[in-house]
């Protein structure tokens, strides 16, 4: 596709044929509502497709972990604020042992 004269882009743009892949991030924090062995439950203003792949960047015990999870569910709770299902698509071991110490300190409270 050839731009008008009057477009001023630097740089012309072509029409795609077929598929093309990409990939937009768009950084928003967000707050854990719930965790466990294989994901989690964040809310956001962020709408999110199902089955999408995130990258999650979050801290466990101080330190920064990088987690990669696809979308399972996402619903508006209330106007621009959406709840989230993500799975994990790896768990590192410092997921899994800051989520099973949740769970014993849980299970402690509760006895």
């Amino acid at each position: 596709m050839k731009t008008p004269s009057t477009d001023r882009r630097a740089y012309e743009r072509y029409d795609v044929l077929g598929s093309l892949w990409g990939v937009l991030e768009l950084p928003e924090a967000a707050t854990i509502l719930n965790v466990s062995r294989t994901g989690l439950l964040v809310e956001t203003t962020v709408n999110a497709a199902p089955n999408a792949v995130h990258r999650v960047d979050m801290l466990v015990d101080g330190e920064p972990v990088r987690i990669h999870a696809i979308v399972r569910h996402c619903h508006a709770v209330e106007r621009g604020i959406h709840r989230i299902g993500l799975e994990f698509l790896e768990v590192p071991t410092t997921v899994v042992m800051s989520v099973e110490q949740l769970g014993a300190n849980h299970a402690e409270r509760v006895e």
